[in-house]
């Protein structure tokens, strides 16, 4: 692939991308530009909407009815579901490892193998998750294992 960066005096940031066809590679350095367009919209305790970027968010849990999004710094709610964000933003790399979690494979520090074919999943953060066995095959297929 050949890139070329131009710099000219526009009002606006353009792209073009000129192909023979979509493959997989035009396809993923579209989803690349398009995740960062999108935003999701979060609230701290305070009540206090934010617009993250998807790629900020290291893991989802369900809790009672209640999803929250766990990012480097905060943790927020939202008012998607789980499986909202898992089919908005399983192209960005959110995958299910448990009925309750969600994680960005993009945080993922270390694995681990454990009894019962679980997969310890240590994050950038420093904390701990386990996929189940149900979703440890998924989390092995994303990661190309």
């Amino acid at each position: 692939m050949k890139i070329i960066v131009q710099h000219t005096a526009i009002p606006e940031n353009e792209v073009i991308l000129r192909c023979p066809a979509l493959d997989e590679e035009m396809l993923g350095i579209l989803t690349l530009l398009r995740s960062g367009l999108q935003r999701l919209g979060v609230w701290d305790e305070a009540r206090t909407l934010t617009l993250i970027a998807p790629d900020q968010v290291v893991y989802c849990e369900s809790v009672d009815d209640r999803v929250f999004v766990y990012t480097q710094q905060t943790i927020y709610h939202t008012a998607l579901s789980l499986g909202e964000l898992e089919s908005r933003y399983a192209s960005l790399g959110f995958v299910r490892i448990g009925r309750p979690v969600l994680v960005n494979l993009h945080h993922i520090r270390t694995l681990k193998s454990r009894p019962g074919g679980r997969v310890e999943i240590l994050l950038e953060t420093g904390e701990k998750l386990m996929a189940s066995r149900h979703y440890a095959p998924l989390l092995r297929e994303r990661l190309g294992l």
